[in-house]
């Protein structure tokens, strides 16, 4: 209700749910769980679904290896503290590559320019497959298996939507404009360096607390369970995490779009942007 008594028109049944409400948020979480049902309900291949969690974070860091090349800014590495994969406190930066103004190249009209000294950057950047592909050493070719017709439309959905995101964050706003190369792609690398870290830290923990509640608790609770619900139903527990790691990617990565200074977990998404703290200065200097 407002002021007056009469009904507030923002918060009738026909306002959208906003971006970075409770509502969107519930909606993110919900999406990303689904799939989980689809394993213990409709008896979803769990491979399936993990080569499809795997495509998208592939698709996600070509993506924004691609963007990088249009980035305009120079790179500063003074004062950071997360260094993308083929870069260290340490590296030195090319002068005459980097502190001299860029000569773009015009591909196309529609497009604007990129510049030939980001694609050392680009390169460099692409080293996270090493990463990526490091789960694919355990399935050898068995994981071709799991690249059905199914899963190939899924990856045309990624694909689009990773694209989408890309030209909502970068060309839309010309954002581009405002970011170095290495910005551009440590977005992408702070996401997989989470899954890599929420991963590390789940597998563990999830397989003693299984063994401890079946010894302890529910003698025989594995076979019953695959018995019941088929064998990918147990292997719920270890993609849990991993549904709630996408979802708080999902949502930290929306917040700091968004959000002008977002806090918790969207800060470690929102990356380091050297001109941000001279922006907060000023605004400082400038309301005392």
């Amino acid at each position: 209700m407002s002021s007056d008594g009469s009904a507030d028109p923002d918060l009738g049944p026909s306002s959208p749910v906003a971006p970075t409400g409770r509502g969107a948020l519930a909606l993110v979480v919900a999406t990303n769980l689904l799939p989980l049902a689809g394993v213990v309900a409709f008896d979803w291949r769990v491979g399936e679904l993990l080569a499809l969690y795997w495509i998208e974070v592939a698709v996600m860091v070509l993506a924004y290896s691609g963007a990088a090349l249009f980035a305009e800014r120079p790179i500063d590495l003074e004062d950071r503290s997360f260094y993308v994969v083929g870069y260290s406190e340490d590296t030195e930066l090319d002068e005459e590559r980097w502190g001299t103004d860029p000569e773009p190249i015009h591909l196309v009209s529609w497009l604007p320019p990129v510049y030939r000294r980001n694609v050392g950057v680009v390169v460099r950047s692409l080293g996270v497959f090493a990463f990526l592909a490091f789960p694919l050493f355990g399935v050898g070719w068995d994981a071709l298996s799991y690249l059905t017709p199914t899963v190939a439309l899924a990856t045309l959905g990624v694909c689009g939507a990773q694209v989408a995101e890309v030209r909502r964050e970068f060309f839309a706003e010309r954002a581009y404009e405002e970011r170095s190369p290495y910005m551009v792609v440590e977005a992408a690398q702070r996401v997989v360096f989470f899954y890599l870290a929420v991963g590390m830290l789940t597998v563990v923990p999830v397989t003693l607390g299984i063994f401890a509640i079946e010894a302890a608790l529910a003698p025989g609770l594995i076979d019953r369970l695959a018995e019941a619900f088929g064998a990918g139903a147990v292997l719920v527990p270890y993609l849990l995490p991993i549904a709630l790691a996408k979802a708080t990617v999902e949502w930290s990565r929306r917040r700091a779009f968004r959000e002008d200074d977002p806090d918790g977990i969207a800060t470690w998404f929102t990356g380091e942007d050297p001109r941000r703290e001279w922006k907060k200065e000023e605004e400082s200097a400038g309301d005392g």
